[in-house]
């Protein structure tokens, strides 16, 4: 029994310094990792406060054009059209849309 302890505590002494290495450079590894990714992570909360930002801003610029559309809807009228020189058409033709079944048949 004592040969058998004696013969792995040998092997285990010769693999020791093996499996310190192994195990030092696993954590290395892991902890550039985490810092790699930690990295991207705040990188890619910058870059979404960003666009937040952006969309925020031409959210606005919809809206400012939004109400200037409207404002100026209310101001056309059939006689500043008149005014401006455009006449009333002659023949109204439409297009009409083919029903859905005529296209089945």
């Amino acid at each position: 029994m004592t040969k058998t302890l004696t013969i792995l505590y040998r092997a285990s002494q010769h693999h020791r310094e093996r499996v310190f290495a192994v195990l030092i450079a696993a954590i290395v590894f892991t902890a550039c990792t985490y810092v790699f990714l930690l990295q991207k992570a705040i990188i890619n909360v910058v870059q979404r406060e960003k666009v937040s930002k952006s969309v925020t801003s031409a959210s606005m610029a919809v809206n400012d054009l939004e109400a200037r559309y409207f404002s100026l809807k209310d101001t056309v009228t059939l006689e500043l059209a008149h005014s401006k020189g455009l006449k009333d058409a002659e023949v109204t033709a439409y297009i009409s849309k083919k029903s859905l079944t005529a296209m089945a048949k």
